[in-house]
């Protein structure tokens, strides 16, 4: 047993399938099958349970699995201190950025390290704030983009722009005009992000406070779904100022941005607080936070605002669709 033989254990335990691990881990299933039987030979334990429902850790391979994470934790750290020792800032630095934000920042970004770490290499991946912020939960992620996040003992949190909400959708279904009030949404085609992103919380909790619920025909997390449904002119969107600002400049987009109440994201830069200390992840950091509020207009907040909502500020989660959700607890 080696270290590879335990981040393929503990992949195949947090994934609860060997399908949903094999695709994780980049490894056939059939491989990963005969990985735990030799574990459990070498052992002389039952470490799983496998069933129609999935897999379940034993006893004895809950204990394993406490113990993996402990040493491929050590593992992992002793390697980044080691390499941290350089005088220049090197290596690579993984970011997760939500998918509305990566057009806005993967250029300045690729600008700013290439000038500035020439040693240091990025790692980009843009997904749904929910999975980001389970990637960085996992701790495969140095830094993060997450919205509207609450403040946690997990996570070091530094605010970096606000993002005002904007109705976007084709000039012959969204007439363009001035600000647009939110009890006009309700008269609109929608297509929203699911209920497990940070976004729809929000506009659900505003919805929420009138009496009233929004209703889609299509829930996504993917940013080109809602895109090419609101291009396809089959609905209107709603997302973050910067989302859809270069189809709004081509003149392919109407954007009318909500009032009453303004609707507001909060985006910060997150980084786990039990992180090893890193030069080269805090250079980017500090590249992260300045480009973050050039791009999204960063000020200290007033505090006077009129009319603007005090934004739910909730972890992203992921849940069952309403309906499914719904039936599942009758």
């Amino acid at each position: 047993m080696d270290i590879r033989h335990l981040r393929y254990f503990v992949g195949i335990a947090e994934c609860g399938s060997l399908m949903r691990a094999s695709e994780r881990l980049h490894v056939a299933q059939p491989a990963l099958s005969v990985h735990i039987s030799n574990l459990e030979v070498e052992l002389r334990v039952k470490l799983m349970e496998r069933s129609n429902r999935g897999i379940k850790l034993t006893t004895e391979g809950q204990l394993l699995y406490d113990r993996a994470k402990t040493l491929l934790g050590y593992f992992n750290d002793t390697i980044k201190v080691v390499r941290n020792q350089r005088e220049t800032p090197g290596g690579e630095v993984s970011i997760g950025l939500p998918s509305t934000t990566a057009a806005a920042l993967s250029p300045s970004l690729y600008r700013r390290v290439s000038e500035e770490l020439p040693d240091v290499t990025l790692y980009i991946t843009d997904a749904s704030t929910a999975m980001v912020y389970e990637l960085m939960q996992e701790q495969r992620l140095d830094l993060a983009i997450l919205f509207n996040t609450p403040d946690s003992v997990e996570l070091e949190l530094t605010p970096a722009g606000f993002n005002d909400y904007f109705v976007y959708g084709v000039p012959d279904l969204l007439p363009a005009g001035g600000d647009m009030e939110f009890d006009d949404l309700f008269d609109c085609p929608l297509v929203l992000p699911s209920h497990a992103s940070t976004w729809r919380k929000i506009l659900d909790d505003i919805a929420e406070r009138r009496g009233k619920r929004l209703v889609t025909t299509v829930e996504s997390e993917s940013y080109n779904v809602l895109r090419a449904i609101t291009l396809d002119g089959l609905a209107c969107c709603v997302l973050g100022g910067c989302a859809l600002r270069d189809d709004v400049a081509a003149g392919r987009l109407v954007a009318r941005r909500l009032i009453n109440p303004s609707a507001r994201g909060v985006l910060t830069v997150a980084r786990l607080q039990s992180a090893v200390p890193s030069p080269a992840v805090d250079a980017v950091k500090t590249i992260l936070i300045e480009e973050s509020r050039k791009a999204y207009n960063w000020h200290e907040p007033a505090g006077d605002e009129p009319n603007v909502l005090p934004m739910l500020r909730a972890l992203p989660t992921k849940v069952l669709p309403q309906e499914r959700a719904t039936s599942a607890t009758r």
